[in-house]
């Protein structure tokens, strides 16, 4: 068949970002291509990310019972989407995670949309970039978590290619 340019997809691509957040502000996203959530997406984009009896807050998804009756590991508290707050106990909310999502399209809005195919891309910065702000020593800080990654030769490999000599 001809390639016709600028023809859009005939399928419309839904990309839901899975979203982790610790009390301490450290982040997990993760984009999932689904229309609807399911259990085991849930389990794939969390493999070996939740520790020993975390407490894993969401609203009152299906999918996300299902993901905590399979995973005994961990204990699930329920929340009324629409009511934000558990009204049983003021601590168990969903803020962090609304916080978080408003911060994330705050983040995303200079790039006018993001391709679906580079979004798991644009998380991981948001989720570092958050982690590294406030830090006096950010482009050290960077540096040194590239340095500490199992990946650290191809990066810096990639930063010699790429590398543009800047004068002062």
């Amino acid at each position: 068949t001809d390639f016709k340019r600028n023809e859009p997809s005939k399928e419309t691509t839904v990309v839901q970002v899975l979203t982790a957040v610790q009390r301490n502000g450290e982040k997990y996203l993760r984009a999932v291509e689904s229309k609807r959530l399911s259990a085991e997406e849930i389990t794939k984009a969390f493999d070996g990310k939740l520790a020993y009896n975390t407490t894993l807050i969401t609203d009152k998804h299906p999918s996300y019972k299902l993901f905590a009756k399979e995973n005994q590991l961990i204990k699930h508290r329920p929340v009324l989407a629409k009511e934000y707050v558990n009204k049983l106990d003021k601590g168990i909310h969903l803020q962090h995670v609304n916080n978080t999502h408003s911060q994330l399209r705050t983040f995303l809005q200079p790039f006018n949309g993001v391709s679906s195919k580079y979004l798991q891309n644009y998380l991981n910065w948001f989720a570092y970039a958050g982690k590294l702000s406030g830090t006096k020593t950010t482009i050290k800080q960077w540096l040194l978590t590239i340095l500490a990654s199992q990946h650290a030769y191809e990066l810096f490999l990639a930063f010699k290619e790429n590398a543009v000599l800047i004068r002062t």
